[in-house]
């Protein structure tokens, strides 16, 4: 993985957020239980997302999180960038070296090079609309397969 565990746990939840319907709250237990994000684990990311004003959190019998940006503006590259994730992607060898550049290459410095472009290009790119779409035509196949938890929470288009 080119980024920290919380980070992919982070994105999932913000993509799954996105694809629902517009100030539709989900619990962190509920969330924990969808994505099989270990619920402790969440609570941690989702503090994060709140603190960096991603989402709001509410409390109460109807509270819960919600996504307190647009979708369709924020790019995965700048989640990276707000949860420090870009170092591994932009700056660490890919091989683990601590002297890996033009000057002195690690065998797959060229390869990481121009997979490094493309990543950072796709990065800033893909915006949270667009990986909500992905993941959730994962999660429309769950829960035709009777898969319960889903029923009430995604988006019908």
């Amino acid at each position: 993985m080119i980024y920290p565990q919380a980070t992919a746990y982070a994105i999932e939840a913000l993509a799954f957020m996105s694809g629902l319907d517009e100030g539709k709250a989900v619990k962190a237990r509920q969330l924990s239980k969808i994505l099989d994000i270990p619920e402790q684990y969440l609570g941690k990311v989702m503090t994060q997302l709140v603190k960096k004003k991603y989402i709001k959190s509410t409390k109460g019998p109807t509270g819960g999180f919600v996504m307190a940006v647009d979708p369709t503006k924020v790019t995965l590259y700048r989640i990276m960038a707000a949860l420090d994730s870009l170092t591994p992607l932009e700056e660490q060898c890919v091989m683990g070296l601590s002297q890996c550049s033009a000057e002195t290459p690690c065998a797959f410095h060229e390869r990481w090079v121009k997979f490094k472009e493309q990543a950072i290009a796709e990065a800033q790119n893909l915006t949270l609309d667009n990986l909500a779409e992905i993941l959730l035509k994962k999660m429309r196949f769950q829960a035709s397969s009777g898969d319960v938890t889903l029923q009430g929470l995604l988006k019908d288009n």
